[in-house]
Order: C-alpha cells, then sequence, then structure tokens
C-alpha cells in the first residue's frame, strides 16, 4: 500500500543537495530515497481491510539522520519538511541512516542510541491529517568513495484494528441490537523511534476510565468517562439499531479504525484488578438487548500486535454478553437426551353403577 510518500522508489530523482566539509581520508555521497512500506495484515475470517485513510499515509515532516557505526554519533541531520530524497556528502565508512516521517522535532539528536529510544505517546499519532502518523526506518551501509544510493523503507509504529462488520444472530424474540459505542481496551501507550520498547503505559485500562485511583465502576461511556486517546480508541456508534438477522451495514462502507502501539502480551484479561498487568488488547462492543447494556469483549487474541499491521475484526452475536468489558464472554453448552417414559400406574377405581 503506497500512499501519500507519492512515488515509488525508482522516480524519486530529486535530490537536495546538503554537503558536510570533506574530511581527511575521502567523502562519498549518499542518494537517500525514503518510501513507505505497505502494512501487513492478520487475519482469518474476514476478508483483511487493507484500505489507507489520508490521515493515516500523510508526509507532513521528514526528518534524515546519518550516523556513523563505529562510534554512533551523528554526521548529519536535515529536516526535509515533505520531501522524501536528498543526497548528503560525507566522510566514508560504515553509516547508519535512519528517517522519521511526522516526528517530533529531533535536530538535537547527537548519538543513533538517542534516536532509537526517543520515548513516543500514543497521541503522537493523530488522525488529524495535518499531523498523521509517526513512522520510521533506517539502513546500514559502507560508504566508498563515489557515489551511492539507498532506499529506507519507513513504517508506522501503531498497528491497527479494524472492525469491518457486527450482525444481530440473537434470537428473535429479543429484537433488535443496539450499538452504543466500540472501544479498543487495554491499549499500549508508549513507544520509541525504533519501534523496540516494552509496553509500560497502558490506556483504557481494562475498560476503564484512567484514572490516579481506578475504579470498578468507572466503565468507558464516552460521556462521563472518557477513553484515553480518544480519537484512535473510542467510536461512538450513536445507538445504531441492527434488526434481527441483519448486519450494521455502515460499517462495510467506513469500518471503526482503532490504534495501539504493539502489544506483545499473551495474558487474557479476566475483569477488573486494582492493578493493571500486561494483557492482549480487547475491543469492545457495548450494545443493549431490551434496553439491558451487555458487553462484547473481542480478545485480539490470534496473534501479539504488531507495528504497521492491520487486524481485521467482524462480529456475529449470538445471545446476551459480559456486564463486565474485560470479561470474554462464556459460552455454555448443553448435552439434551430424550426419553419416551413408560406409562406409571395411578390410581385405581372400580364401581358398581
Amino acid at each position: 500500500m503506497m500512499a501519500a510518500l507519492a512515488v515509488a522508489m525508482t522516480s524519486c530523482n530529486k535530490f537536495i543537495n546538503e554537503q558536510l566539509q570533506p574530511e581527511s581520508g575521502g567523502t562519498g555521497t549518499i542518494f537517500i530515497d525514503i518510501c513507505r512500506t505497505a502494512p501487513d495484515s492478520d487475519t482469518k475470517a474476514v476478508t483483511t481491510y487493507t484500505d489507507v485513510k489520508d490521515y493515516e499515509g500523510n508526509v507532513n515532516n521528514v526528518q534524515v539522520f546519518v550516523f556513523d557505526k563505529t562510534t554512533g554519533l551523528v554526521h548529519y541531520y536535515k529536516d526535509l519538511g515533505t520531501g522524501t530524497s536528498c543526497s548528503v556528502s560525507i566522510p566514508t565508512g560504515q553509516k547508519i541512516v535512519w528517517a522519521v516521517v511526522n516526528g517530533p522535532v529531533l535536530k538535537s539528536i547527537k548519538t543513533v542510541t538517542e534516536l532509537q529510544d526517543y520515548a513516543l505517546d500514543l497521541t503522537a499519532n493523530s488522525t488529524d491529517e495535518s499531523k498523521g502518523f509517526v513512522m520510521s526506518g533506517y539502513k546500514e551501509l559502507n560508504l566508498g568513495t563515489g557515489n551511492q544510493t539507498i532506499s529506507i523503507a519507513v513504517s508506522r509504529l501503531v498497528s491497527r484494528v479494524a472492525l469491518v462488520g457486527i450482525k444481530n444472530s440473537i434470537p428473535p424474540a429479543y429484537g433488535a441490537l443496539v450499538i452504543q459505542k466500540v472501544f479498543l481496551a487495554n491499549v499500549v501507550a508508549n513507544q520509541n523511534i525504533a519501534g523496540t520498547a516494552s509496553a509500560t503505559k497502558w490506556y483504557n485500562q481494562e475498560g476503564r476510565a484512567d484514572e490516579a485511583t481506578r475504579n470498578a465502576t468507572h466503565i468507558i461511556d464516552g460521556t462521563t468517562y472518557k477513553a484515553s486517546a480518544e480519537s484512535l480508541t473510542y467510536k461512538n456508534a450513536g445507538a445504531s439499531s441492527i434488526a434481527n438477522g441483519s448486519g450494521m451495514g455502515s460499517l462495510s462502507a467506513s469500518p471503526y479504525l482503532f490504534y495501539t502501539f504493539p502489544n506483545s502480551s499473551t495474558t487474557t484479561g479476566n475483569g477488573f484488578n486494582t492493578t493493571m498487568a500486561a494483557q492482549r488488547s480487547v475491543l469492545v462492543i457495548a450494545a443493549t438487548i431490551n434496553g439491558t447494556l451487555n458487553y462484547y469483549p473481542i480478545v485480539l487474541d490470534n496473534a501479539v500486535l504488531e507495528r504497521n499491521k492491520t487486524y481485521t475484526v467482524g462480529v456475529e452475536i449470538t445471545g446476551f454478553g459480559s456486564t463486565d468489558p474485560n470479561k470474554p464472554v462464556e459460552k455454555g453448552s448443553m448435552d439434551i437426551s430424550l426419553s419416551v417414559s413408560g406409562w406409571l400406574s395411578g390410581a385405581s377405581y372400580e364401581e358398581v353403577i
């Protein structure tokens, strides 16, 4: 999915010349081409949603760094604006070239480790097209004298969850299923430029509002108890009514999209805890049946969530949900057998009339 970085690598042929002063030992010139990679997908039962929204693909700022691999020190930095290619003449040797798209201002960075470890909050990403999503990538090379051309593939640091369908298959006697809201819980909120940070900060913890003192009753509702990073993690469905046997048609044309930094946990949550522990992310559908609110937590457990991958969800609701947004719906079963009883002895009547 090549979106707003505009052009394929072979067509990037305009370069911005920014040269450092030559040093002893000779110099070489690197022609740097920045192109975006397509998001991978992970899905089984539904068709993967691969469309790129404008705000996901816009390039509003590109920063390029060249580091000396031996010392780790920066040799070159350039803010390209919306440009996607440049050239630089620097001393020869082994180099590491990094590109950061839509990131914070990083011109004070001095070492490659400092850049890689630079901490980001999930809110550094935005559905506002003028801000967009942070992307990064790097390439190593051994620069000799003369010219070398490299292409750096950058990718988003977030994972995306796409809800593409909800079907009402509850027993007909219960009527319509009314979707109130959908949100992503157990959202990883921290990452670094390199995309290698472990999860230490969480949003929408176990489906509750993020507060200094956690409260089991403060379930996210979009009004009294707001979702963190709301534009990335919460959708108000506006009491969308789905008739029995039907689906929520608007999702097929415009899926609900949610974002989190990668989540490597393989632990499934089970309700509320006073202290949040690492656990899988959960997509929560809040819906009413006959006026009773139900939660349908979809645990994203087919795989861990990885950067720049989109995970597609389709849901068929067949019964009542959970009372807790972080407790999976229990699916009971019954084995039913039928037998015909023989005639039993009742009272005997003997009369003479």
